[in-house]
């Protein structure tokens, strides 16, 4: 059931791309009422369990809600000015931003064999973004709006890296959503239209709230309690692949030759980044382990979620924010 789940996360949120344009609808306006739909229903859960957001949980994650209502928001409108295939490839980026960050902000292990991994992918990344056929859906536009996204991403990864730890996913997710939906708000009121969506907008725009801000989230919980957090990432390697046969089978869109090299190439980069790191991480624990404890034994800190979704707040994160912690032994 966990390897089910794993693959149902990682197609519900390779989908997120093609999803969007399918709606024909302004970006932002399905950002909003995704985050709306959603926030909704994780309340609705919360209440349903007897709890209910607090003000102290409000202040916990408010500049993190900020960042991923921005992020969805403009990630959105990027997709509908691009194409997918770009979209999904840039959206890919955020682990060489975070994992460096991580060792800057937080003393986290960088593998440095890994740096020539994320040369390599940003290279593909190039090649992907410069080889656009001229009358296909790429824009200058889209890919800035793309890169815009995955830094609002990473922000948000890492100013939730601590908060994470102290609240359960029901509880983030029911807090987070509606400071999210908030902050796209003016936006959505500023392109007009907030009540306007057509039939097929408002389809869509529901299929992505249940399928992935529902589902895919849900998948993953459920995915995190029986896989290792590092062969989830592994794993969400390949959605940019799928996100690009995806939008050829429900878009039409088509790719190149050296689109497809490039593609090839940011995922193998990708791959060996994840994996080195994650076999450092876990040299390094094995070595702690190893160390003799005063305070008490050492065991996995709880999982955190991040870069590798679909600009979603449940994707999960790069290995090297999953840590040894240290537990307090017994009074002496």
């Amino acid at each position: 059931m966990g390897a089910l789940a794993v693959a149902g996360t990682v197609l519900a949120f390779s989908l997120s791309s093609t999803l969007v344009k399918r709606a024909q609808t302004p970006g932002v306006l399905v950002a909003f009422w995704r985050m709306v739909l959603v926030a909704i229903v994780w309340n609705l859960y919360l209440l349903a369990t007897g709890r209910r957001v607090t003000w102290a949980d409000v202040r916990q994650v408010f500049v993190p809600g900020v960042l991923v209502g921005l992020n969805l928001a403009i990630f959105f409108a990027g997709a509908t000015h691009n194409s997918v295939a770009n979209a999904a490839l840039i959206g890919s980026l955020p682990p060489f931003v975070i994992v460096p960050l991580g060792a800057m902000l937080f003393a986290e292990h960088v593998d440095p064999r890994s740096i020539a991994c994320a040369l390599l992918a940003f290279g593909g990344v190039a090649m992907v973004l410069l080889s656009a056929p001229p009358n296909g859906d790429a824009t200058l536009k889209g890919n800035i709006f793309g890169f815009v996204a995955m830094l609002l991403w990473a922000g948000y990864v890492v100013t939730t890296r601590q908060t994470r730890r102290a609240m359960d996913v029901p509880t983030f997710m029911a807090t987070v959503t509606p400071i999210a939906a908030l902050a796209v708000a003016p936006l959505a009121i500023a392109n007009g239209g907030v009540f306007a969506l057509t039939a097929k907008g408002w389809t869509y725009t529901f299929i992505l709230a249940f399928l992935i801000g529902i589902g895919g989230h849900g998948l993953m919980v459920f995915a995190q309690r029986t896989n290792a957090i590092g062969t989830i990432g592994i794993v969400q390697v390949i959605q940019p692949a799928l996100a690009v046969v995806w939008s050829f089978l429900l878009l039409g869109e088509t790719v190149n030759g050296r689109q497809v090299a490039g593609i090839a190439i940011v995922i193998v980069g990708l791959a060996a980044f994840v994996v080195l790191n994650e076999l450092s991480l876990r040299s390094r624990q094995a070595q702690l382990a190893a160390l003799p404890l005063e305070d008490g034994p050492l065991e996995d800190g709880p999982l955190e979620h991040g870069p590798l979704g679909d600009g979603d707040p449940a994707a999960p994160i790069s290995p090297l924010f999953e840590r040894r912690e240290r537990r307090p032994g017994p009074a002496r």
